[in-house]
């Protein structure tokens, strides 16, 4: 063996810090300070949707000895990062993820504006049971953002923790601007939604017993009873306002 020769050393593969680099990772924010904040840009935002995307792997906040989370100046911008890519740009947490380990490996981020709206004879169209994003929503109602955002902080739309809105928040908006145009300014409608929200508890009391026994054909059934009940409540409800609105207004001759 000639002696000569010199061991090759091995090669050291050293992890790029992770994006966005020329701010502090010094992790010193708990998740509520975080959530004040990011929440002034993103009324929305929840502590259960920051722990959600961190589950997802989008956030790695540090933890102390007690377990609690700790977040850097690093973090909250890669959190801001994340809702504006939601809001904007109508990208699925996957696709976002993608975007941000681009970005930790160093590659420039080039991103192109997505609008997910198919029209067709001048309707447009939205898949049933799927979701829609903030942008399709002011896409397809003509509201603002501003609006939806004050429409979230009343409680007259709810999103998802990924930022979605359901696909009847379409109709919802555009029976509020109805109910605008004839004199009820939106924050009143909150009293529509927390009576919807009694009138479903009452719903679930009703079907509980038949879905706690979770077998897959007593759980189908609970489901379209709900349905039902749904439907007959609406009705019921629609009696008892036209005639309590026909009392006031004979009462006022």
């Amino acid at each position: 063996m000639d002696s000569s020769a010199k061991k090759s050393s091995p090669v050291v593969v050293t992890s790029p810090t992770p994006w966005p680099r020329d701010v502090s990772h010094r992790a010193h924010l708990p998740i509520g300070q975080v959530l004040s904040l990011v929440k002034p840009e993103f009324p929305a935002l929840t502590l259960s949707k920051i722990r959600y995307l961190e589950k997802e792997g989008l956030l790695t906040p540090k933890r102390t000895a007690a377990g609690y989370r700790q977040y850097s100046d690093a973090d909250v911008q890669r959190l801001r990062y994340i809702l504006t890519l939601q809001r904007d740009s109508y990208c699925p947490l996957e696709v976002i993820g993608d975007h941000l380990a681009a970005l930790d490996a160093g590659h420039e981020d080039e991103l192109e504006p997505t609008v997910k709206v198919v029209s067709e004879a001048g309707k447009t169209k939205v898949p049933v049971g799927s979701s829609v994003s903030v942008r399709q929503l002011c896409d397809l109602t003509g509201i603002t953002r501003e609006e939806v955002e004050s429409y979230v902080k009343l409680g007259i739309l709810t999103p998802d923790l990924a930022g979605y809105f359901p696909v009847r928040a379409i109709q919802i908006v555009q029976l509020v601007a109805q109910i605008n145009k004839l004199g009820i300014p939106t924050r009143m409608l909150r009293t529509l939604r927390n009576s919807a929200e009694r009138q479903a508890d009452l719903i679930d009391q009703t079907v509980d017993p038949m879905r706690a026994r979770g077998r897959s054909g007593d759980v189908e059934r609970a489901h379209a009873k709900a349905q039902q009940l749904t439907e007959q409540c609406a009705n019921l409800h629609r009696e008892f306002l036209r005639g309590a609105v026909d009392r006031l207004m004979e009462s006022g001759r």
